[in-house]
């Protein structure tokens, strides 16, 4: 394990050299390719911008006294536009301690003299190694801490069951809506959906077939309503709830009519249901504009008192709100 480790640590670097001299730039660059690096020459400071983007080095070596940009307004220019932090190591034939300080000041990490000793290139180019080894491995702990963040939360947002959104995140969602809406004076809808005697369903077919019932209803209304703006949840048990933001009622209409003759497509056998062969839903559609200040449990409401009018009718049907059902028996 440990040889694996050391394999990996002494890989080879992508180094960006940048020298305006070009007799020194081809010597170092023959030596840094000798050690067995990936070398990419800039002759000057502007050069080594362009190409820093796409090369992306894990090392940039770079010369301090050169005509359009020096060194250190090159270090300071990739600190800048670049955040990620690559180490970089000055070239310079002064070695006074004032230059020293100076290229560290500049952003630098490190300081080489040239004409550039092998055995001191070797020993500074294998502690940058490890540094670059240390930052992949830290590069990808962070992107795998990224991957199961996301994980998290989409089971945290997620139905275990059909997949669709839960319960908490419809509800969230919803509110956002409302705000929405509200702040822009634009309608928005909410069905809720029923299926139709699902405890003999249950009851006759047994829960597994119950639970791929469900599913097969939760895919169904997934693939019907993808845009920016429509949202599937399950609501709980054999309820869905599905969002449809900037639709009014007549709009609304047409998109419970599209789920009733998904699912009659769908013909998933219920012989022990009172109006039909096939799994069928009741729906109720709530379509208001808001003012921002409705809470969810109001619209949720306003589609159930829809949808208990759809099972009171018959079942395998749908219901728009009215004011006016507040006012019967429940």
């Amino acid at each position: 394990m440990q040889i694996g480790n050391r394999e990996k640590i002494g890989s080879p670097m992508k180094i960006l050299l940048v020298d305006d001299v070009q007799m020194e730039r081809m010597q170092l660059a023959v030596r840094l390719k000798q050690l067995g690096h990936i070398v990419e020459m800039a002759a000057s400071g502007v050069e080594a911008i362009e190409r820093y983007p796409e090369f992306s080095p894990d090392l940039v070596l770079l010369d301090i006294t050169m005509p359009d940009m020096n060194g250190f307004e090159v270090s300071a220019e990739i600190r800048e536009r670049f955040p990620e932090w690559i180490p970089i190591i000055f070239l310079s034939s002064h070695d006074a301690p004032q230059m020293i300080a100076d290229a560290i000041d500049a952003g630098g990490d490190d300081y080489l003299i040239k004409p550039v000793d092998k055995l001191v290139l070797k020993a500074k180019l294998s502690a940058m190694q490890r540094i670059a080894f240390m930052r992949r491995q830290l590069n990808q702990k962070s992107a795998d801490l990224a991957k199961a963040n996301q994980e998290l939360e989409k089971l945290a947002s997620e139905d275990g069951l059909t997949k669709v959104r839960n319960r908490r995140d419809i509800d969230q969602k919803l509110q956002e809506m409302i705000s929405v809406h509200g702040r822009h004076s634009m309608p928005l809808t909410v069905i809720l959906l029923d299926v139709d005697f699902f405890k003999l369903f249950n009851d006759n077919y047994g829960h597994i077939e119950g639970d791929r019932c469900l599913i097969e209803i939760a895919t169904a209304l997934n693939d019907l309503f993808v845009r920016n703006g429509e949202v599937v949840g399950r609501y709980g048990g054999e309820e869905f709830v599905v969002l449809l933001g900037h639709n009014d009622a007549y709009q609304a209409e047409i998109h419970a009519q599209r789920i009733k003759t998904r699912l009659d497509e769908l013909e998933l056998r219920h012989e022990y249901s009172h109006v039909s062969k096939y799994v069928t839903v009741s729906q109720g559609v709530a379509s208001v504009r808001p003012t921002g200040h409705e809470t969810i449990e109001q619209l949720y409401h306003m589609a159930d008192r829809a949808l208990y009018q759809a099972k009171h009718q018959g079942r395998n049907r749908y219901v728009v709100y009215d004011p006016s059902m507040e006012l019967q028996e429940s």
